[in-house]
C-alpha cells in the first residue's frame, strides 16, 4: 500500500497531533520527541496501523487556551517515516508530509487523544502561468544554491531540478526555506498552484536578497 492509499484510507477517522505553530507541508520531515502518555499511545496505534498523522496547528495562545485546543482547520497529513522507542514509553518519531487535508468533523474518541474525519484538498490543473512560474522558480533556487554552495541548497537544488509538477515543486522550496509558522501555514492553505507557487518564488527571492546583502558587508 503506497502513502497516498495510506492517507485516504486514514481520512475518515484520522488522529491528529495538536502543537503550537506546527505545519507539515507535502514533502517535508518534521522531527517529533513523543512523550506525553496520550500522544505515546497515539503514536503506538499509529505505528501499528496504517501509520498515518495530521499535524494541527494551535495559532496563537488563546487558542491555546480554549479546551479543547483550536485549531486551524487546514491540515498536513503525514506518514511515519521513522519510529525511534526510547526508554519510558517515550518515542522519537520523524512525520513526512502528503497530503493536504480540511477537518470536517471533530469525532467523538474513546482514546486520549483527538480524531477528526477530513476531506483531502486538492489543486485544480495547471496552467500556462504556472508552468512558467515554476521555471521561474527553478532558476531563483539554482541562483541561490549558486550564490550559497552549501549542502542544504545543493539538496535542495537537485530536488528542485527533478520535480515535474508545479505544486510539488512549491511545496518542496517553502518547506526548505520558510520557518515562520504563519508562513508556512499560508503556503498549506494556498491549495491552488498560482498563489502556492508566488509565496514560494518571494521565500526563494527573499533568501537570495539577503545572500546578496551578506555578501556586500565588508569584513
Amino acid at each position: 500500500m503506497d502513502d497516498a492509499e495510506r492517507v485516504r484510507r486514514a481520512l475518515t477517522n484520522l488522529p491528529i497531533f495538536p502543537l503550537p505553530g506546527a505545519v507539515l507541508l507535502p514533502h517535508a520531515l518534521v522531527p517529533l520527541h513523543i512523550f506525553e502518555p496520550r500522544y505515546r499511545k497515539m503514536t503506538r496505534d499509529c505505528d501499528e496501523g496504517l501509520r498515518v498523522l495530521a499535524l494541527a496547528n494551535i495559532p496563537d495562545d488563546r487558542a491555546a487556551a480554549e479546551r479543547p485546543a483550536r485549531v486551524l482547520p487546514v491540515i498536513g497529513v503525514g506518514i511515519l517515516a521513522r519510529v525511534d522507542r526510547l526508554p519510558g514509553g517515550r518515542f522519537n518519531v520523524v512525520l513526512r508530509g502528503v497530503q493536504r487535508a480540511s477537518i470536517e468533523q471533530e469525532l467523538p474518541s474513546e482514546e486520549p487523544y483527538r480524531r477528526v474525519r477530513a476531506t483531502p484538498l486538492f489543486s485544480s490543473r495547471s496552467s500556462p502561468s504556472a508552468g512558467q512560474m515554476a521555471a521561474d522558480l527553478k532558476q531563483l533556487v539554482l541562483a541561490l544554491s549558486a550564490a550559497l554552495r552549501n549542502e542544504e541548497t545543493q539538496a535542495l537544488a537537485q530536488l528542485v531540478a527533478r520535480a515535474a509538477d508545479p505544486g510539488d515543486l512549491a511545496d518542496l522550496v517553502a518547506g526548505a526555506l520558510i520557518s515562520n509558522p504563519r508562513e508556512r501555514q499560508a503556503v498549506l492553505e494556498a491549495v491552488e498552484l498560482e498563489p502556492r507557487l508566488e509565496l514560494a518564488a518571494q521565500a526563494a527571492a527573499a533568501a537570495l536578497a539577503r545572500t546578496a546583502s551578506n555578501a556586500e558587508v565588508p569584513n
